[in-house]
């Protein structure tokens, strides 16, 4: 019996390295819905192969070929913009210029005291210092406080352009595809990321295929 459950745990410690190698890094940090569950799934079959006595080893090596087929077919769903919404979602607003997004609240169920303790667990302790607040996909917050500089924008990313980008912004994909174009980008599926502030234009990394382009912060004059 022993012998089994060591066994069983060393299989499982080899199979959950394996995982995060072929499902990447992301599954440490979790940053998306879909880690989380990877986390709640995985532990519970480890789990649960090892402490009963009565499941063979080789249950274990099946579950964990079938989660990772499973993960490694939504990464590549999560390629398609309309797919990578529903399974990551998207940062929601719930302070838009000093003043609380209530319907945001509701939608999440957060509560006000919830809010407060999240501000103060990144060292904001009131709300007259706070500008804009996002509530991200993992359930953090991503603070803007008063005077801080702008907030950049992720158009693009891995040749997808991220249309939640737009509403935060106030920018159009028109706009987008026309200061890529001023820029010499007329695909943007040529375009690893594009990164856009305020006051200080694009920043524009180029897939590695595009031969003779540097990665390079790039000022763009905006457009009307």
């Amino acid at each position: 019996m022993y012998l089994s459950i060591a066994v069983k745990l060393l299989i499982g410690m080899l199979g959950l390295i394996l995982f995060l190698r072929i499902s990447g890094k992301t599954q440490m940090a979790q940053l998306t819905p879909l880690d989380s569950v990877n986390s709640f799934v995985l532990g519970a079959l480890v789990g649960g192969v090892i402490y009963n006595p009565d499941t063979p080893v080789w249950y274990l090596l099946f579950a964990f070929a079938i989660w990772t087929a499973v993960n490694v077919a939504l990464r590549y769903m999560m390629r398609f913009r309309r797919l990578r919404r529903a399974i990551k979602g998207d940062p929601v607003m719930i302070v838009r210029d000093g003043r609380l997004v209530l319907s945001a609240f509701r939608r999440n169920g957060l509560e006000m005291e919830q809010f407060r303790t999240m501000l103060r667990e990144n060292g904001v302790f009131s709300m007259f210092d706070v500008d804009d607040v996002r509530f991200e996909p993992n359930g953090r917050l991503t603070i803007s406080r008063r005077n801080d500089p702008p907030e950049s924008y992720l158009f693009v990313n891995v040749g997808k352009v991220l249309e939640g980008a737009f509403a935060r912004s106030g920018k159009s994909e028109r706009w987008l595809l026309r200061q890529l174009h001023r820029e010499g980008y007329d695909d943007v599926g040529t375009i690893f990321c594009a990164e856009w502030s305020p006051g200080r234009g694009f920043y524009i990394v180029p897939m590695e295929e595009c031969k003779g382009r540097k990665s390079r912060p790039q000022v763009v004059p905006e457009a009307d």
